[in-house]
């Protein structure tokens, strides 16, 4: 998937943080990385301008961007690292699109701010827009880690969590997921979440003479994980399978945080990029919680 990664960056710290993640998948894989920045002048900043006119302020823009990226360059280059830098001129969120699909690049690396609710990030956000629109697949890196004693190493992938729901839709994130986990021999764990034990938690006696529809389900899913554990297997990949117990959302966190979980890989749906139970709550929570970078494949 990554012999090219896409790494957008706006010269602020909070982009920044995509940069160990991207190092390492550069490094591991191997892969080029290609370091981009939009430049842009916001209609309100054009309104303030009374000496200068937007087109005269927009070469400067440009070369400080340009000179920006060649010092990041030179220290990723210093570390043994190939890599490249593009700027260009426009919106950030499409440029970002557009200059992954003309630079043929299969992954696109980024951060996100990770402390508020799901609509800070998934409404109108540049890394939503750019999840709705690229055909690359998504790897959001939390920009700063709040609530969790997990310490992660965004420097490192060696365990994979991929929560599936039996659907073709979720198992689209398979061929990022081994492309990834193959060349790093990482373990990826497959995750499927029973929720007919939390209904019959929730009902009690009245849940009691479809005991049985429990083990059922359980054995379902523990053969469906079977196959497609199967199906990675064959391409050399470690696997290991789960089957647990509650709420979807709270289901993949606890199990990140508790199995040092180094990337959550999960599919959004293909029609808007959000959906389901795969993004918006899910992925924010996992975002907020861990702060565990998160592999998001749009559907076909």
């Amino acid at each position: 998937m990554a012999s090219r990664i896409l790494v957008p960056l706006d010269g602020s710290p909070v982009a920044e943080k995509a940069l160990p993640c991207a190092k390492m998948l550069g490094r591991e894989l191997p892969a080029e990385l290609v370091l981009f920045r939009a430049v842009s002048i916001p209609q309100e900043v054009q309104e303030m301008l009374v000496d200068q006119q937007p087109d005269d302020l927009l070469p400067q823009l440009l070369a400080e961007a340009n000179n920006y990226l060649i010092k990041v360059v030179g220290e990723m280059q210093d570390a043994g690292l190939k890599v490249q830098h593009i700027v260009d001129q426009g919106r950030a969120a499409e440029a970002i699109v557009d200059c992954a699909a003309k630079a043929n690049t299969e992954l696109i690396v980024m951060a996100t701010h990770g402390y508020s609710s799901a609509k800070r990030w998934t409404r109108g956000s540049v890394s939503e827009r750019v999840l709705q629109s690229a055909n690359s697949p998504v790897l959001m890196v939390c920009a700063y880690k709040h609530g969790s004693d997990v310490d992660l190493d965004p420097s490192r992938c060696r365990h994979i969590l991929v929560p599936l729901d039996g659907s073709a839709i979720a198992e689209q994130v398979l061929p990022p997921v081994i492309s990834v986990a193959k060349p790093m021999g990482a373990l990826v764990t497959l995750l499927r979440v029973s929720i007919v034990h939390t209904l019959g938690e929730f009902m009690g006696d009245f849940f009691m003479p479809l005991e049985g529809t429990l083990r059922t389900a359980d054995k379902i899913a523990g053969r469906y994980l079977d196959r497609v554990s199967d199906r990675l297997a064959e391409h050399g990949v470690k696997v290991s399978t789960t089957v647990q117990m509650g709420a979807v959302a709270e289901s993949i966190v606890d199990y990140a945080e508790n199995h040092q979980i180094d990337l959550v890989a999960m599919c959004t749906h293909g029609r808007t990029g959000l959906g389901r139970w795969i993004l918006g709550s899910v992925a924010d929570r996992v975002l907020r919680a861990g702060c565990i970078p998160v592999l998001l494949v749009r559907a076909g």
